[in-house]
């Protein structure tokens, strides 16, 4: 199992999501509050369903729910982020796609949460025990994330 760097999970989320966005036009574009939310949970099923990390970066909780800092660095200040997919971001598409388990698990958070606004979003995570048992610009720990979404999330 190859670990991947949160942004590729990112750019495949990126991609999917603008393919779904060219199919129909009523949905609205990704956010980075959104996706953001959509690293969390695909993090939290990865680790429910294999014990392995999908990706290596620290999820932070900061006001509007988890974060990855790395992420938000790269698109800091963007309201809408996928107006124009990049040659590079379909090349992460691509490999991250190449990984069948992963692939998996990214196509069921897509169409489990997608659908969510990113406040939507960020209203559920705050409902959640990763989020409401860590303090304020800490690192949610791996094994809460695992242990809340083994518990209540994956059946």
């Amino acid at each position: 199992m190859t670990m991947f760097d949160a942004k590729q999970i990112a750019n495949w989320f990126l991609a999917k999501h603008k393919a779904m966005m060219i199919e129909d036009d009523a949905i609205d574009p990704m956010t980075q509050m959104k996706l953001h939310k959509l690293l969390y949970y695909a993090q939290g099923v990865y680790l429910a369903v294999s014990d392995d990390r999908l990706f290596s970066n620290d999820i932070l909780h900061w006001d509007h729910g988890p974060v990855v800092e790395e992420v938000f660095q790269e698109y800091k200040g963007r309201k809408s982020i996928d107006d124009d997919i990049t040659e590079h971001q379909l090349s992460d598409f691509r490999t991250v796609n190449s990984d069948e388990m992963v692939n998996s698990v990214l196509e069921a958070v897509y169409d489990k949460y997608a659908e969510y606004s990113g406040s939507q979003l960020r209203n559920m995570t705050h409902s959640e025990r990763p989020w409401m048992e860590t303090k304020h610009n800490e690192v949610i720990p791996v094994e809460l994330i695992r242990d809340y979404f083994k518990s209540e999330v994956v059946e």
